[in-house]
């Protein structure tokens, strides 16, 4: 009886301590304005102002109760598409923030936003929208010659 007892003992702590030991990734913090920044390096914003509540709710049509925080930048040249959000959504409220970026990438690419600037259009449609737990990130390249695959490595580096 006491051999049973003594493993049944041990197995339930390695099995705490299994536990104990692992990690969830979706609860890592970021800093957004780092996030903006890397990829800034490779995705150059020009004349750039930052994304604030009216961007956020008026152009963008998001949720402001879904997010907790953001940062970005949105150039302020009309001939340039170069847009950069970073947001830390309300716990379990991501998927509601990605749909809405989804929509705003459609608006941006297909509405007719762009008409007469083609260049922007076809930067809006190869838009990036990168979710990491609660963590999401939109870029728009910029229309002077940012390649979506640098991008996508800052991307990767920063929600390391």
């Amino acid at each position: 009886m006491k051999k049973i007892s003594a493993l049944i003992l041990s197995a339930l702590f390695l099995t705490f301590a299994l536990v104990g030991c692992g990690s969830d990734s979706s609860s890592k913090a970021y800093d957004l304005n780092s996030i903006v920044s890397a990829v800034e390096e490779v995705n150059p914003v020009s004349n750039a102002r930052a994304v604030d509540d009216n961007f956020i709710t008026l152009d963008m049509l998001l949720t402001k109760e879904n997010i907790e925080s953001y940062a970005g930048k949105v150039t302020n040249d009309q001939a340039d598409s170069a847009l950069i959000v970073a947001i830390k959504a309300v716990p379990g409220k991501a998927d509601t923030v990605k749909s809405e970026l989804e929509s705003y990438k459609t608006s941006i690419s297909t509405g007719g936003l762009y008409a007469e600037f083609a260049e922007k259009e076809a930067a809006a449609k190869d838009a990036r929208i990168v979710v990491k737990g609660d963590y999401l990130v939109l870029v728009v390249a910029n229309t002077t010659g940012a390649d979506y695959a640098a991008i996508d490595t800052a991307l990767d580096e920063a929600l390391k």
